[in-house]
């Protein structure tokens, strides 16, 4: 393994302090809004016995409200860590009598992808190593969304990025909030995209578009995602709670047979292509990470959200 000079220790350092005081700037600026003081509220007054670190788990009459709410990254960032939360999440409501699954997020921020600081730290020790294993905790995280069989909803109540937007044509329905936005800026991250985008984008979107998010790292409203295709409907954000809980719950009125069985068919001729689209992209993500070039692009990324704040 190519071992870091003084100088790169360093940098990295001083790359991860500075993107971690940004992130809590980027936090800290919308702290003052009162519907996300509410629903952080709601959320610790009604939250059920399911108790987990970076997640809150609600059962609620015929479905499970899963809600991104982080202690171990900032943003609700994915880290190993949360990503297998939220898989322990699914693979019980898989199990139990719940009809669907209601995920969204606490806060202003729906999530922003990889947790790079987390992750970045950890490169400096191993870097294959850590490579293959943050690579093979997507690939998971990827597959429990594709071979989940119960619908899943997403509300998506602020930015979601990177990870945080790709996930999103593997679920059912997406609802998002009018001050919501996507973006997937791979290249500025130095990385290679992932979540199934490199098929599940074009399928929605298009090629061209798909390309500019991809590729260009095109950020899209709330309303420019919904006319693409990645995002179903929109809501004022006043009453966004509100009208995914009517939603939610008219949904989880139906039958679970029709509902698991409608899902089924939408989604039989999917599976393996997704599969396999989910393994390729990982394995070019474990190449790239595990590269001094690798390690030196999301040096510049990091050094450049440093200048920016």
């Amino acid at each position: 393994m190519d071992a870091l000079t003084a100088n790169g220790t360093t940098t990295l350092q001083t790359s991860v302090t500075g993107v971690t005081a940004g992130k809590r700037k980027f936090i800290d600026d919308r702290r003052d809004q009162p519907f996300d003081k509410r629903l952080r509220f709601s959320v610790r007054q009604t939250e059920s016995a399911y108790r987990y670190r970076d997640i809150v788990v609600r059962k609620q009459d015929g479905f499970t409200h899963i809600l991104l709410s982080t202690k171990s990254s900032e943003n609700n960032s994915l880290n190993p860590e949360v990503m297998k939360e939220v898989q322990s999440a699914l693979s019980t409501a898989a199990a139990d009598d719940s009809k669907l699954v209601l995920l969204s997020a606490v806060g202003s921020v729906f999530c922003c992808g990889l947790d790079f600081i987390y992750f970045i730290r950890r490169l400096t020790d191993d870097r294959k190593r850590e490579s293959t294993k943050m690579a093979e905790a997507i690939r998971n995280f990827v597959n429990t969304f594709i071979q989940f069989k119960k619908p899943i909803i997403v509300a998506v109540n602020g930015p979601a990025i990177g990870l945080g937007a790709s996930i999103l044509p593997l679920c059912d329905v997406v609802w998002a909030n009018e001050k919501a936005w996507f973006q997937t800026p791979y290249t500025t991250f130095g990385q290679s995209p992932d979540g199934c985008s490199t098929v599940m984008f074009p399928k929605i979107m298009g090629g061209a578009s798909a390309n500019e998010m991809l590729l260009g790292g095109r950020k899209l409203t709330a309303q420019e995602a919904c006319g693409k295709g990645l995002v179903s409907q929109v809501f004022w954000p006043g009453t966004f709670t509100q009208e995914v809980m009517v939603r939610v719950k008219e949904l989880a009125s139906c039958s679970p047979v029709v509902l698991e069985e409608s899902k089924a068919l939408v989604r039989c001729n999917m599976k393996l292509e997704l599969e396999q689209a989910n393994e390729r992209e990982c394995e070019v993500l474990k190449k790239i990470w595990g590269s001094a070039q690798g390690m030196d692009s999301m040096l510049k990324y990091l050094q450049r959200k440093i200048d920016e704040f």
